[in-house]
């Protein structure tokens, strides 16, 4: 491995820890302080890498996205039908549903906290529903060439994030079980139309 590679793969874990401590803590309650323990790395190195929060902030959502999008093309490969594919979506909670019920849904905590006093980054974080916003209008225009895809993706994300906050609020794993297959029956049955 070549010292390149090795100072990439060593700035991709520092992303990722810190992606998680921004899940965990929120952005204006994770100081550089607390970056620096997360990630085995003095402040003067983090300050090498990010000058400001909001440098890092922007880099996070870019590694986001980048995943999103990756795990969207796998579906795409991995799942023949677009109701496979937007029931996969509609997984997500279950799947995440033991941060979902200590942190919220990543993007929407995050957005929710920017929107109140940041709106500024807010529009940068809100790339991350764009991504999933846009996917989920095409699956719905295929398996629904006559309606409004995105009236219906937008519905799709909202019962999701209504999923994540409901159960967060109410700390019930049960809930995103029930729901998630709720909504599962809604895209069946609006499959069939």
């Amino acid at each position: 491995m070549t010292s390149r590679e090795t100072t990439e793969q060593q700035r991709n874990q520092m992303i990722i820890a810190i992606d998680i401590l921004l899940y965990q803590k929120g952005f204006n309650n994770m100081s550089f302080s607390d970056i620096a323990e997360a990630t085995g790395l003095s402040k003067g190195n983090l300050y090498y890498y990010f000058k400001t929060k909001e440098d890092l902030l922007q880099v996070i959502i870019e590694h986001r996205v980048n995943a999103m999008k990756l795990m969207l093309n796998d579906w795409q490969l991995k799942f023949k039908t677009p109701l496979e594919r937007l029931q996969r979506y509609a997984q997500i909670p279950v799947n995440e549903s033991t941060n979902v019920i200590h942190y919220g849904c990543p993007m929407g905590s995050l957005n929710t906290e920017l929107a109140k006093s940041q709106p500024e980054l807010q529009k940068i974080s809100k790339q991350q529903f764009d991504v999933f916003k846009q996917w989920l209008k095409k699956q719905m225009r295929l398996m629904l060439p006559n309606e409004n895809s995105e009236h219906l993706a937008m519905r799709l994300l909202v019962r999701t994030q209504g999923i994540a906050i409901m159960s967060q609020t109410f700390n019930d794993k049960n809930l995103i079980l029930r729901e998630v297959e709720d909504t599962k029956r809604w895209l069946n049955h609006i499959s069939k139309q």
